[in-house]
Formats: C-alpha cells, structure tokens, sequence
C-alpha cells in the first residue's frame, strides 16, 4: 500500500474526546559583577530573556526520554511538513527508511493535496509530497512500564485498526510521540513500546493544517 496515505489511519484521541494534539531546566544565578555604570533595560530584558529560555528549546526534539534520544544522530536535520524527498535520501539513503541495529526507520510522506483534509477543510498550505512523519519500530519487545514521561507530555488513546490494538499515546508540542499497547495480544505485551513517532511540532501542524 502506498505510504504517502498511510499515516491517516493512524488515530488518536484524547480521553476527553478532544482533537489530537518544556522540560523544566534548572540554572544556576550568574555571578554578581560590577558594572562601571548603570548597565541600560535593553541590556537587564536581554539578560531575563536568556535565563528564561531553555537550554533545549533550540532542539527539534527536546523531550526525547533518556536511552531513547535518536534524532540528532540519525534523523536530523529532516523536519516533517517541510523536508522533501531529497534530503530524506541523503540522511537515510533511500526515501523508504532504513535498518538501524535493533531499530527500523520508517518514512511517511504527505499525500495529494485533495485528499487532506482537517476539520473537515482543505489544509491552508499545500505540502503534497513533503515528509510527513518518521517512525522508530522496535526490533525487539521494549518494556515501557515503569517510565515516567515528564509534565511536557500529554496522555491520549489511539489504535491501529490494521492489527485492532489499542495503545497509550505520549506527546509533546514538539511533534515527539511514544506509542505503548494498552493490553496484552498476538504482537505484543502490555506496555511494549509500539513506536516512536516524529512528526510536525504543533505549531506547524496549526501553520499547515489550519485551525
């Protein structure tokens, strides 16, 4: 079946049947220095914006838990909604995806135009065949009971009617989702981790989708 519509059967939803879609950092007080004069409140709001501003937040994906951070090693720089086919072929070598050592790499591409649709409208912009997610299957079961997904994540459902499984779903802002079976079955056990989705920041998504 062609992947360019593959991803639209994926479904999510969130347990208050809502539409789908910061890691807090600690910094140290800068030492105190001595200015020669009053140092201007262009300079103080500079000095404020800095502080506040993560470490982080310059990163597609920030959130990525710990033991599973893969994307600035083998998937940057590739930016769902905007990367197209080229650049996916010279960061994975083949618009398919790849084989990694205990990992498969799966692409997701954007489809035609007419065929997406959000709301019930046509997306503001049209993207047709730009990436539109990537996805990290687990060659092997991985256990995902017991881990703790920090504040920035939020809880939904979704389900893959292809396998009939249901899942817990993590995600982000970011674009960042964990994919973990609800209940035991035939592929798997309950709380193995299904996949690891990255795909458009919400940001984006609302930029290209709409409202």
């Amino acid at each position: 079946m062609d992947k360019r519509g593959q991803h639209l059967r994926l479904r999510k939803r969130t347990q208050s049947e809502r539409t789908p879609n910061g890691v807090n950092m600690s910094m140290s007080s800068p030492q105190h220095r001595r200015f020669p004069c009053k140092p201007s409140f262009a300079v103080w709001a500079l000095v404020v914006a800095i502080c506040a501003y993560p470490q982080d937040a310059g990163k597609a994906y920030p959130n990525e838990l710990k033991g599973f951070k893969f994307y600035e090693r083998h998937l940057s720089p590739l930016q769902p909604y905007i990367s197209g086919k080229a650049a996916v072929v010279q960061q994975l070598g083949s618009d398919q995806g790849k084989e990694m050592t205990g990992w498969r790499v799966v692409v997701y591409w954007v489809g035609d135009y007419k065929s997406n649709t959000a709301n019930g409208h046509l997306w503001a912009k049209d993207i047709s065949g730009r990436l539109a997610s990537l996805e990290l299957i687990p060659k092997k079961p991985i256990s995902m009971q017991g881990v703790h997904f920090p504040s920035a994540f939020s809880h939904s459902l979704g389900g893959v009617s292809e396998i009939n499984v249901s899942c817990d779903v993590y995600s982000d802002d970011f674009g960042l989702e964990y994919w973990i079976y609800s209940d035991d079955s035939k592929v798997a056990r309950k709380g193995d981790l299904m996949r690891i989705v990255y795909g458009p920041s919400k940001r984006l998504r609302l930029e290209i989708e709409g409202e």
